[in-house]
């Protein structure tokens, strides 16, 4: 890999992306990163970022200058992507794009005269004037939208149910522009961390919305690799999903359970809020887990007095006075619990840019199902005037208000003390449901 350029290597991730439906944060990792320059990889990564944000209009734009499309690769193709996002948002000249992209194709033996032929014939027909007038007149219809902004129909159809046109298309483009490094530190810590960031050439701001969060502006890699050298707790989250946390009202000496706990921030935030206390995480995928044991692993050091534990079990499945009393814990309740349940994601497409086109309505309507029962069955673990929070990163209702009222339904010791939505073009934080639970 060291000998291949940043545009070889984004053809191959979007391949890999696009095709073989592998998500993005596995795919272009810090492993692949820091083999480049940074000039070069803060290159790469806006490639292959905005080819995935505006895949449709990209795809639109080149409709008509194929042959016939079959007859080419998907590096071809994914080549192509990469040139047109070159030239019309990264405004790059056009001989070197051409030049450049010709020579991608060499180098896995493609067609390099199609894709030279394609270029110059797009190159003819395609001026920024052009672009700008065409993307005026798309803003009218869900077909248009879909290509514009690159979001399926289906979701922007789900979406214009709930929001105005104007409010629907502020948020398609909170979901095409690049989000904000977040990250949370102990509240007690955060000016002594801001500090540090400032020191080392970063801006930093304060969150507005929890005093655990700082805000800094930069290329991730270079955050974090200034994160990995710091010598104070530490996690790369969200303020919408440290939000989770604060609304736990974590308190010293607490027994918390963290139901679907992997990679672990909110157990980490949490364990930082409670200072003392145990925390029992579970998760049910080995990989999963070994995530989740070295980001533990990271910042045990900084939460001594937080004992964690790990179980590697289905939530669906398990009966948790067995596992608790092989643990030591005499099949004790829990006095919070926090329930992160896996999810569509659709509140998240600003950061991971390709669940868009991996997700799906069917699959919504699947994790709504599993998010109930899991809702049912951690519930009998909670003590009285113990508090559950349950959340998704998902825009979706059937993800979020109709599981907490389908369980509320069943029980009537449970009652609602909060539900919120976060959303990125509204609050600047990724799209969240929240609810917090108490049991009487």
């Amino acid at each position: 890999m060291v000998h291949k350029s940043p545009r070889e290597v984004a053809v191959e991730v979007l391949t890999t992306v696009l095709e073989r439906k592998k998500p993005l944060k596995f795919t272009l990792t810090d492993n692949i990163l820091s083999i480049f320059k940074k000039a070069d990889r803060a290159f790469l990564i806006e490639l292959v970022y905005g080819v995935l944000r505006n895949l449709y209009y990209i795809d639109w734009l080149l409709n008509g200058f194929f042959k016939d499309k079959k007859k080419l690769s998907l590096y071809t193709i994914n080549n192509l992507r990469c040139a047109i996002y070159q030239l019309v948002f990264m405004h790059i000249p056009s001989y070197a794009v051409t030049n450049e992209t010709v020579n991608v194709e060499k180098s896995f033996n493609g067609k390099p005269k199609v894709v030279n032929a394609i270029l110059r014939n797009f190159l003819r027909k395609y001026n920024e004037d052009e672009l700008l007038h065409i993307n005026k007149d798309m803003e009218t219809d869900i077909k248009n939208l879909s290509i514009l902004y690159s979001h399926p129909e289906w979701l922007i159809k789900r979406w214009a149910k709930r929001f105005s046109l104007d409010e629907l298309k502020e948020l398609l483009k909170a979901n095409n522009e690049k989000p904000p490094i977040t990250v949370a530190v102990k509240p007690e810590e955060r000016q002594t961390v801001a500090e540090y960031f400032t020191q080392k050439g970063f801006n930093v701001n304060f969150s507005k919305h929890v005093n655990s969060g700082l805000i800094i502006e930069g290329q991730g890699y270079e955050i974090r690799k200034a994160l990995f050298e710091a010598p104070f707790f530490w996690i790369v989250q969200d303020e919408a999903s440290q939000l989770v946390c604060f609304l736990l009202e974590p308190f010293e000496g607490a027994f918390v359970l963290d139901a679907c706990a992997s990679p672990g921030g909110k157990t980490l935030l949490t364990a930082a809020l409670i200072k003392k206390g145990t925390i029992v995480c579970v998760e049910n995928n080995k990989k999963r887990l070994e995530k989740l044991k070295e980001n533990i692993a990271r910042v045990k050091k900084f939460i001594p007095q937080v004992e964690i534990k790990l179980i590697l079990a289905d939530i669906c499945k398990m009966k948790f006075k067995d596992y608790l009393t092989s643990l030591g814990f005499n099949g004790n309740k829990f006095d919070r619990i926090i329930l992160d349940a896996p999810c569509s994601s659709t509140g998240v497409i600003r950061r991971n840019p390709d669940v868009r086109y991996r997700v799906n309505e069917r699959e919504i309507k699947r994790l709504s199902s599993i998010q109930k029962i899991m809702l049912e069955n951690i519930s009998h673990f909670l003590v009285k005037k113990g508090i559950l929070v349950y959340s998704v990163c998902s825009t979706e209702p059937e993800e979020g208000e109709e599981v907490i009222e389908s369980f509320l339904q069943k029980h009537n010791e449970f009652i609602s003390i909060k539900k919120l939505r976060t959303y990125p073009h509204k609050d600047g934080m990724d799209g969240f449901f929240i609810a917090k639970l108490l049991r009487n």
